[in-house]
């Protein structure tokens, strides 16, 4: 039925709502619907049968009960049923309008997980920060921050997207700067090899801010994978260490075999011999003793990430 006054309340909001939200017709109908449906439900008679339809361009509505016999159009003259139905109204259309928008950064998540985005530094909170992704809202975790890094706001930094978060009013996408895909994806952005195949990545080991190793190799063997990599005069491999900052990016020489790839790992030390006991997954390196501190490390670096490139526990002594 068409509704009688004292409506106007609703009305105003139909075609207010109809004409200033994002939300398409269909999801602004069926939020509209239910809002003045369990309006009445609430102030008239608790059916659960009972239901609304709206007309938003002619800026309508009825309110009727499904039954046996169909439909029966029911009244909507209670007191106060407008001025609370519109406030329903409003109230449903802005929390669809809150989960579109957490949906809309969700999907732009999903969409663009493992990518290499630029974004704008916008604000600490606690020790996060927010960043402007293209008009999408994004978090940098602490965990996810390279360790010294000093951020200001508007500065612009490359981060790879890891994720969506639903929070209780809106989503962010989270972005890191300290995941090993990062530099992944900054040697994919200078190495055009990379991109075509005749280069391939076997393995990152990375300590952000510190150091990081990443094993290469070229599967047709129709290219120097490494040299690829630091490009010509080193020009690929300062524009990946240029945006990492402090952080030493070594490039190694991947071997199917665990004693060369070993050696080539703990370059820049020079290794005698790599034995590898395959039943204790351990490989024991032997170096000069001149060699020793250079093949661990500072602070057992050099050997922690060759550990983590080559999944086998090192051991380095020096030799007799």
């Amino acid at each position: 039925m068409a509704p009688e006054a004292p409506v106007s309340d609703i009305l105003s909001a139909l075609q207010e709502l109809s004409t200033e939200t994002s939300l398409s017709e269909a999801e602004l109908t069926g939020a509209v619907e239910e809002a003045v449906a369990a309006t009445y439900r609430r102030l008239v008679a608790d059916d659960p049968e009972v239901r609304a339809r709206v007309d938003l361009s002619r800026g309508t509505f009825e309110v009727f009960r499904r039954g046996g016999d169909g439909e029966v159009a029911l009244p909507v003259a209670a007191p106060d049923f407008a001025r609370h139905a519109a406030a329903a109204v409003r109230a449903a259309v802005a929390e669809h309008l809150v989960e579109a928008g957490r949906q809309r950064v969700l999907d732009e998540a999903a969409g663009r997980r493992g990518q290499l985005v630029d974004v704008v530094v916008e604000r600490q909170a606690g020790q996060a920060w927010y960043v402007d992704m293209a008009g999408i809202g994004g978090v940098l975790p602490p965990d996810e921050q390279i360790p010294g890094e000093q951020l200001v706001p508007r500065q612009h930094l490359k981060v790879v997207v890891l994720d969506g978060w639903r929070r209780t009013h809106d989503a962010v996408v989270v972005v890191s700067r300290s995941h090993p895909l990062l530099l992944q994806r900054l040697l994919e952005q200078e190495v055009p090899e990379l991109v075509s195949g005749q280069v391939v990545i076997r393995g990152i080991a990375r300590e952000p801010g510190r150091r990081s190793k990443v094993a290469v190799a070229a599967p047709e063997g129709d290219v120097d994978p490494q040299g690829a990599c630091i490009g010509p005069r080193g020009i690929r491999h300062r524009a990946v260490s240029s945006e990492l900052g402090a952080e030493q990016v070594q490039i190694v020489a991947w071997a199917d075999d665990p004693a060369t790839y070993i050696a080539n790992g703990l370059i820049p030390a020079a290794v005698r011999s790599v034995r590898v006991d395959e039943q204790t997954r351990t490989a024991h390196v032997a170096v000069a003793s001149d060699q020793l501190s250079l093949a661990i490390g500072r602070g057992g670096e050099n050997a922690r990430l060759v550990a983590k490139l080559s999944g086998l526990r090192i051991d380095i002594a020096a030799a007799e």
